[in-house]
This record gives structure tokens, sequence and C-alpha cells, in this order.
């Protein structure tokens, strides 16, 4: 049973980790589009992105682990409380660590989201500004060449 208990915590220890990398990754995301105004480099962005993925994945590989031992454990601690009780109290206290950083990476990525969103309108509408300077200028344009056609309206009568 110690050894279950064992894995157990290594297993939300390791959760804890790599919670901690992907908010590192999420922090690096914020810092690319909080750059006051300058490009933002998309190719840091999608590695940032790929590698948060494989972290996903491994954090969906250590929730299973931990839910199998978890089950295969359940009713011998909850049968033998007293004796387990220092233990089962680090495991509370990892798995309520694992749950506040749960909420922050939420909070951190509906921040990315929102800044992301940010940029994104900023280029469309500084597209559509481009563009209607682009059918001024054409419209313009336009004006002078039907215009050079016709003859002067004004005569210099001065000489």
């Amino acid at each position: 049973m110690e050894d279950y208990l064992q894995l157990l915590e290594e297993s939300l220890e390791k959760k804890v980790k790599v919670l901690n990398r992907i908010s590192e990754f999420n922090l690096k995301q914020r810092d690319i589009f909080n750059n006051d105004g300058e490009t933002p480099d998309f190719e840091k962005f999608d590695s940032y992105i790929e590698e948060k993925g494989r972290l996903i994945d491994e954090l969906n590989s250590l929730d299973e682990g931990f839910e199998a031992l978890y089950d295969r454990v359940a009713e011998t601690l909850k049968a033998d409380k007293e004796k387990n009780a220092s233990r089962i109290k680090k495991l509370q206290n990892l798995i309520r660590e694992v749950t506040d950083k749960s909420v922050i990476l939420q909070s951190q990525e509906a921040e990315n989201k929102k800044l992301m969103d940010a940029y994104f309108k900023n280029a469309r509408d500084e597209i559509g500004k481009n563009r209607n300077s682009l059918n001024a200028a054409y419209s313009y344009f336009e004006a002078q060449r039907n215009a050079n056609g016709s003859e002067s309206l004004f005569f210099d009568s001065k000489k």
C-alpha cells in the first residue's frame, strides 16, 4: 500500500511540474502579443503551441495513470484512513495545488485569447484603412486620367 501511495504522490508532483511548464509557455505566448506594436513572432508562437500540446498529452497520461492507480487502492485507502492520514492529507494538498494551477492556466489562456483577438482586430482595421486609402488613390487617378482629355475652362488673358 505504501508503494501505491508513493506512486500517487509522485504522479501529482509530476502534474504540478507539467502545469508549471504550461504556465511558462502561456507567459511566453502573452509576451509575443504584448510587445508594444511589433509584429508578433508567429513561428515562436506555433512552437509554444506545439510544446504545450506535448505537455497536455503528458498531463492526460498522468491523469489516466493516477485515476487507474487510485481506483485500485481507493477502497483500501478509505478503509484505513487513520493509518494513512498524513499521506492522504499530502495527496489532498497536492490535488488542491493541481486544481489551483489549472484555474491559473485557464485565466492565462483567456488573457492570451483576448490579446490575440485584439491584435487581429487591429490588423483587420489596418487592412481596411489601407484598402480605403488605395481606393481613394485609385479614384483620384481615374479622375485625373479622365480630366486630361478635356480642355481647360480657364484662359489666362494677361500677357
